[in-house]
């Protein structure tokens, strides 16, 4: 379905045309994640997306006409609809603007400006913040990259500590597209968690991925089952019959994920698992089984299947003196977990004694949906600077009393590296500018998809990088 990009914003914004001193010739407008969020640092990642989606798209003259019936509806009448300033971009085939955007990738201190937006044709820059909304939307794929990158600094050490690090990158797999709230959001937040992790489900986000980053086949996955198949059996013989249909039909090499929980889980160990017949097959498999118990506690229950397990298949003391289960078996946790309750469940795992090595974990709603909002790392969108007519260059700033936090940026901006640190200053100061453009009056560089990745190891992955 084609947007209507002059509707896809606040309907106020249809308003300030008429509310801007009446000489403004140009506006200037950034973007950043303001201090004060739940994480200090953002992992750059999103513009692509907006740029993709919704900046190759012209403005037509239908768009107009139901733009205008839509504000008259809206208002109670036509007078505030800027008619002639859409047809002027209709005629363009452009928006008139220019945006400058840091490299994606990057991991950025909060309180720094991510992009830039300003207005090149002098009729258009009273309408530039109608384009507020559709930039704003990169709030969402910032933020879920952004905590999957946590999430993954986290984990690296216990890794490290426990066992290898070689699985990082698959330990924890994106499961929410069911549960996003469009498909559009989990194509979005499903991309921005492969930025820092390959494990996922979310086939669509992978398409997304490469419609707009140009890397195919980012996301990884692994032969499956879940309820359906396994009731389909029915308990009893039908459970034995079901790992057996599982190990005739895959691959010999094939990693092979088992739910347990449709009945008892532990029962399903103890009796299945552990019977001669199945324990046989899955010592002479070439591929790995994991078997994933979901229900209940996630600490309590894991950790009965990890010692059912030991009695089964042995374990052997890794290097750093952790116990890793023998027969290329392990679990996979799939309920419950989220940043916190991720790393919860390895700290209790290496508490406990076992290597990392023994589990990965599949989130949904804790990895796209649950408890983000635009406030979760405060952004925002501020115009800093504005010229007339007369030739007054104009240095503009919010700096609300009651909230010295709100306090935004003034005048042209620039990003630079100072001390091996980023900062934001005037366009005036020393320092090569870290903004790039990424629109210029309909002109979309193309995109490097694999600089961007290299960039998020580079920057999100070491916890060393001071900032």
């Amino acid at each position: 379905m084609t947007e209507n990009l002059i509707l896809a914003t606040d309907a106020y914004k249809l308003t300030h045309h008429l509310q801007y001193p009446s000489n403004i010739t140009k506006l200037y407008s950034y973007g950043e994640a303001r201090v004060g969020g739940q994480f200090n640092t953002v992992s750059w990642f999103g513009m692509g997306m907006i740029l993709h989606d919704y900046f190759h798209e012209p403005i037509t003259n239908d768009m107009i006409d139901e733009a205008e019936k839509v504000s008259e509806l809206t208002f109670g009448t036509k007078a505030y609809f800027n008619r002639s300033v859409w047809e002027k971009v209709r005629d363009l085939g452009y928006f008139p603007v220019k945006i400058k955007a840091l490299p994606e990738g990057l991991e950025v201190p909060t309180g720094n400006a991510l992009f830039t937006i300003e207005s090149t044709a002098p009729w258009f820059a009273t309408s530039l913040n109608a384009l507020e909304v559709l930039l704003m939307h990169v709030w969402y794929p910032t933020t879920i990259a952004t905590n999957s990158m946590y999430i993954k600094k986290r984990l690296a050490p216990l890794l490290k500590k426990s066992g290898s690090q070689s699985g990082l990158f698959l330990a924890v797999n994106d499961f929410g597209l069911r549960g996003a709230t469009s498909l559009e959001s989990g194509k979005r937040g499903g991309a921005a968690h492969l930025l820092h992790f390959q494990g996922s489900d979310n086939m669509a986000a992978s398409q997304y991925f490469e419609a707009v980053y140009g890397v195919s086949g980012r996301a990884l996955s692994v032969w499956a089952t879940e309820h359906s198949v396994a009731t389909a059996y029915g308990a009893g013989q039908g459970e034995f019959d079901y790992v057996n249909a599982q190990f005739d039909r895959a691959p010999d090499d094939a990693i092979l994920s088992i739910v347990i929980d449709s009945y008892d889980a532990l029962n399903f160990v103890k009796t299945v698992i552990g019977s001669p017949a199945i324990k046989a097959r899955i010592i002479n498999r070439a591929g790995r089984v994991v078997l994933r118990p979901d229900s209940g506690d996630p600490q309590t229950i894991d950790l009965e299947v990890l010692a059912l397990l030991a009695n089964i298949f042995g374990t052997k003391t890794n290097a750093q003196g952790y116990k890793v289960l023998q027969n290329n078996v392990g679990i996979i946790q799939g309920d419950g977990m989220k940043a916190d309750t991720i790393i919860a469940l390895y700290e209790a795992l290496m508490s406990a004694g076992w290597s990392a090595d023994n589990l990965v974990v599949g989130s949904g709603g804790g990895l796209l949906q649950e408890g983000f909002t635009r406030d979760t790392e405060r952004f925002a969108i501020k115009a800093a600077y504005a010229e007339n007519a007369s030739g007054q260059k104009i240095n503009i700033q919010k700096n609300p009393k009651t909230d010295a936090s709100k306090a935004s940026k003034a005048g042209l901006l620039k990003v630079i590296m100072r001390d091996g640190k980023i900062i934001t200053v005037s366009n005036d100061e020393l320092g090569q500018d870290l903004l790039e453009t990424v629109y210029d009056n309909g002109t979309i560089p193309l995109i490097n998809g694999e600089a961007i990745i290299n960039r998020a190891l580079l920057w999100g992955n070491n916890s060393e990088l001071s900032f």
